[in-house]
């Protein structure tokens, strides 16, 4: 089994026929996420839904559908999983499990999109494919679309909707980071972002001091030197989260007053003590922000009962801390059952 794009795109572009698998639905605690997917061929495999036995058994389905002859197997189907003593899997929930079988055009159309996300990775809309469940008449979707649908499901890699009278499946492709703004590349901010280099968060770091972001690279991490990182503030996409780590104060307090004045940031995090906390809160007052506006203010922090000082440790809390946030603002989105606009390029 391989794990990488890559390997999906090389699956796609040999012949014969693949099989797409994916999570459709979940109920409970499950191995993977919605949207996570994998291919199977006679003699490849690519991608996971979460392994185990869950895994074994789809794998197996799927093979032994090839060794009977792939014309004969179901071209889509959705299939239901416990997760229980009948899997030998202690998870408790259930997976609903999307088979679709894919030739010529089909697997075209997700060769494409896959290589698209090879060459731009990081898409505000997201990299989307939908799929009947009923049928394997994938299709891509892009623009208003994609907007549409990364709206609705938020973080969430996708799942079951009807569109136009139609069960569809959407999918997103890409790994549906979200946007994270630090401010401040000294000791902390480096080792915060190495911390969430490896996570579904597209980093920007911002430092007005150039030899401090010198060597700071990744794939989805883009540096920034600004003489007012404050008014960077500006920049920030609606739902990105926002970390402040900068070696001033009074640089914290004017990041963190652009910042709170904006209702449609998410998470919106400063270093401090519980002294720096009731200072700020005073002169945050004191500038005319409201409570509520105040109240979006996270400080100190991290993960409570974490108390070392060092780097890495700070940055190991604060991973953890923002991810819990992620996960809670996925668990809250959802996509409507039912939507009336089609969906397609455009």
């Amino acid at each position: 089994m391989t794990l990488s794009r890559r390997d999906h795109i090389r699956l796609l572009s040999e012949p014969g026929p693949v099989m797409l698998v994916s999570v459709a639905a979940i109920r409970g605690s499950t191995p993977r996420e919605v949207g996570a997917f994998m291919l199977i061929t006679p003699d490849a495999i690519s991608g996971t839904i979460g392994g185990g036995n869950l895994e074994h058994q789809v794998t197996r389905r799927v093979r032994e559908g090839f060794d009977a002859g792939a014309d004969k197997m179901a071209v889509a189907e959705i299939a239901r999983f416990p997760l229980g003593p009948g899997l030998g899997q202690c998870c408790g929930g259930s997976v609903e499990v999307g088979f679709h079988m894919l030739r010529g055009v089909a697997k075209e159309t997700l060769r494409t999109v896959l290589q698209e996300i090879e060459t731009a990775p990081i898409r505000a809309a997201g990299h989307w494919v939908t799929v009947p469940t009923d049928c394997s008449d994938i299709a891509r979707v892009s623009g208003a679309h994609a907007r549409m649908l990364s709206g609705s499901f938020g973080a969430a890699r996708g799942g079951i909707v009807t569109l136009n009278g139609v069960e569809t499946l959407c999918l997103r492709l890409d790994d549906a980071r979200t946007p994270m703004w630090i401010f401040g590349a000294g000791h902390v901010g480096k080792a915060v972002v190495q911390a969430l280099a490896p996570l579904p968060f597209d980093i920007h770091l911002i430092d007005s001091r150039d030899e401090f972001l010198a060597g700071v690279e990744g794939e989805n991490v883009q540096v920034c030197q600004s003489d007012k990182p404050e008014a960077e503030v500006a920049d920030i996409p609606a739902g990105a989260h926002v970390l402040i780590l900068t070696h001033n104060h009074a640089l914290d307090f004017e990041i963190c007053r652009a910042a709170l004045v904006r209702d449609d940031l998410g998470f919106v995090g400063m270093i401090g003590s519980q002294t720096k906390r009731a200072r700020f809160i005073r002169r945050l007052s004191d500038r005319g922000l409201s409570p509520v506006e105040i109240g979006r203010l996270t400080t100190p922090i991290g993960i409570q009962g974490i108390t070392g000082k060092q780097p890495v440790v700070i940055a190991a809390s604060v991973a953890a801390q923002v991810l819990s946030v992620r996960e809670a603002q996925m668990a809250q989105t959802q996509m409507p059952k039912s939507a009336s606009d089609g969906l397609g390029d455009g």
